[in-house]
């Protein structure tokens, strides 16, 4: 209160009213108020800046399920090496304009071949079922011929129907439960004992490793599909840029996976 003191005689009126039994601001303390509170915040965000000026910040884009089930586990190995580096992550299953949205990499599914953006493969990947190892025992379901007998969980992006093709499995015999819309609530779901996902080989390679669960069958197909590292065509390679690409790739080499060449002409 010593400040306030010093503050009444130099402006030589009372800022507080000191007949309330609470803290309540005289009209004179009202009127500086007003004019002092625009400074103190102005004063604020400067701060909050000086903070941060050495901080070196990178905005990156990617798809919840990505995120969910790989990045998040991993990401901590990054804030380790480079602790001077800010990573901003946002997700969405929205195709997001890179440029636009202010990001400067982004992880996206599909073919590889996305307007404005270079791609370079992370992971090339297979599909398979999948199952908690209390469901296996307790529904015996072992082999893709027990597959009748288990509720299949299903996600938008990979139906059953390409793995009933390959396997020559009457879908109508099959037993379906719910529809995920993002393929890791899919595996979560058979993660919890609700049944068996046709999952993704990267998806489920940590719950693999965990025995959280386990493969049904030893057979897969192809996902059709890959995940890519995006970055706008136009882009500035940064020095966190370049950091954060370098410790992918080798987190994608130390997954297993395969890469094909990269595709520089995406359009």
């Amino acid at each position: 209160m010593n400040e306030i003191h010093k503050l009444n005689s130099s402006l030589r009126t009372s800022l507080i009213d000191r007949s309330r039994r609470d803290i309540a601001l005289t009209p004179a303390g009202q009127q500086f108020l007003a004019v002092v509170r625009p400074v103190l915040q102005q004063l604020s965000v400067v701060a909050e800046a000086l903070r941060h000026a050495d901080a070196r910040r990178l905005r990156i884009n990617v798809l919840p399920s990505f995120a969910a089930r790989w990045l998040l586990p991993r990401i901590g190995d990054f804030f380790l090496r480079h602790p001077d580096i800010d990573v901003d992550i946002s997700s969405t299953q929205a195709l997001v304009d890179l440029g636009a949205s202010g990001a400067r990499l982004g992880i996206r599914y599909g073919s590889g071949q996305w307007p404005g953006v270079r791609s370079e493969l992370l992971f090339d990947e297979c599909l398979f079922p999948v199952a908690s190892p209390g469901y296996i025992r307790e529904h015996g379901i072992h082999a893709n011929e027990d597959l009748p007998r288990a509720t299949l969980l299903r996600d938008d992006f990979h139906p059953w129907t390409a793995w009933f093709e390959q396997h020559e499995v009457a879908e109508t015999n099959c037993t379906f439960g719910a529809v995920y819309r993002d393929s890791a609530l899919a595996v979560q779901a058979a993660e919890n004992g609700q049944g068996v996902a046709l999952a993704r080989s990267w998806l489920v390679a940590d719950a693999l490793a965990a025995k959280a669960l386990c493969r049904i069958g030893s057979t897969s197909i192809p996902a059709g599909a890959a995940y890519f590292l995006v970055l706008p065509r136009d882009a500035v390679i940064t020095e966190e840029v370049r950091e954060f690409t370098a410790w992918l790739r080798s987190q994608a080499a130390g997954s297993g996976y395969t890469a094909r060449p990269s595709n520089e002409e995406s359009r």
